[in-house]
């Protein structure tokens, strides 16, 4: 299960168990979908920090999952960004 915890000033949102991941940016927690709005990668040797459309941001760390889930999720954010850029 995914817990959402509400974040203070201090601490953002952290997600505990697993995720589901599709290529069109829809991330499934808790039994609910999300819509990926943009992803910070600039710590992601150890999280990223995942922000969606309804507003909510959760730091995803890469010790809460497999190291190849974590891998393969963020090449498929790079060759997300790669189409999005050689489309424009």
């Amino acid at each position: 299960m995914f817990s959402l915890f509400k974040a203070n000033h201090l601490i953002l949102n952290t997600a505990h168990g697993c995720f589901d991941y599709k290529e069109d940016g829809e991330i499934r927690l808790n039994d609910q979908s999300y819509t990926l709005k943009s992803v910070d990668k600039i710590w992601a040797q150890f999280f990223v920090k995942l922000k969606f459309e309804c507003g909510h941001s959760v730091m995803l760390w890469r010790d809460s999952c497999r190291e190849r889930e974590y891998r393969h999720f963020l090449a498929n954010l790079q060759r997300s960004y790669e189409e999005n850029e050689n489309a424009r």
